[in-house]
């Protein structure tokens, strides 16, 4: 009949809109279903999984860094070109002035760059982020003042060469040895934590896990909907980017290989806190605290730099 109500305990999902107006309602029955699950583009909702960075963007950058580091040391060996030119690029401030320089032009480029490729921010990009090193500053400054200490340790019971590290001719006078406390302390750290624990670890073990991928449906999907590294692409990426680490430091300390393979282990460490932390600024902090302190011991053997003669 045109007036029977429907039963009370029909399903409230099949009553009509009672806004509906009255024409709306004669084709309401007729209307399709509406199907909530594949009404929208479900590649729109979640978009496939973007590895950042991968080592394509890790070239990028340390072919950036290079360039500037030569530009750099180019135009200071042109503001320095009125005395012997090889030499005085050698000179302790006009050499780690340039580093400094070259480092910080090199960042402030790849602030602009790397959000143009990323379509996210740089620090976002590199997981720079600030919460765990905000929260766990403390050990973290704790565990690399302990690594330093143990390093160092190390370090004297190691038999082999043991010529000088190049960072100590930079403590060639009271000036240059304060600025490079100051800022070799720091920046250094920053550039070469953002550099293989923001660049160069992440994008090795997104190459693993690419070459090592099972490929079958179920693992391709598990590539499209998630950007988590496997532990064994980060063991991988954490035991190369530490022997790349350890070997550019080997001029430097002029291939004095027990001290290049401590520095190996360090860079593990620095890894491992970087993978357990999530965050690249917690990394930087433990490196920063190592280099510090290694500096601090130099001004408080020479009394304030104020004895260079003693610094062996």
């Amino acid at each position: 009949m045109p007036n029977e109500r429907k039963n009370p305990n029909a399903d409230l999902a099949e009553l009509p809109d009672p806004a509906l107006t009255p024409a709306e309602l004669v084709t309401f029955d007729a209307a399709e279903p509406l199907d909530i699950q594949h009404d929208t583009d479900p590649a729109k909702e979640v978009p496939p999984a973007r590895r950042i960075p991968h080592l394509g963007h890790t070239a990028v950058f340390f072919s950036l860094t290079g360039f500037c580091m030569l530009l750099c040391s180019a135009v200071a060996l042109g503001v320095a070109h009125a005395g012997a030119p090889g030499e005085a690029i050698k000179h302790p401030l006009i050499l780690g002035a340039a580093q400094a320089i070259s480092y910080l032009l090199a960042l402030a480029i790849s602030f602009f760059i790397f959000p143009l490729l990323w379509e996210r921010s740089f620090p976002d990009g590199i997981h720079w982020n600030t919460r765990p090193a905000k929260l766990h500053w403390w050990k973290l400054l704790l565990l690399g003042i302990t690594l330093s200490v143990l390093a160092q340790l190390a370090i004297n019971h190691l038999t082999g060469p043991t010529s000088e590290s190049d960072v100590v001719g930079l403590f060639k006078t009271q000036l240059s040895s304060w600025l490079t406390l100051i800022i070799g302390g720091t920046l250094p750290a920053l550039m070469e934590e953002i550099a293989f624990r923001g660049f160069l670890l992440p994008s090795l073990a997104t190459a693993y896990d690419w070459l090592t991928l099972d490929r079958t449906p179920a693992g391709l999907r598990r590539w499209d909907t998630t950007a988590n590294h496997t532990m064994t692409a980060w063991t991988f990426a954490t035991l190369l980017s530490s022997l790349v680490f350890a070997l550019l430091h080997a001029p430097q300390l002029h291939h004095a290989w027990g001290v290049v393979s401590v520095l190996f282990v360090v860079s593990v460490l620095f890894s491992i806190v970087r993978i357990r932390t999530h965050s690249v600024a917690a990394a930087v902090i433990v490196h920063a605290a190592y280099d510090m302190l290694l500096f601090c011991e130099m001004a408080f053997a020479t009394g304030g730099f104020q004895h260079l003669d003693k610094l062996n």
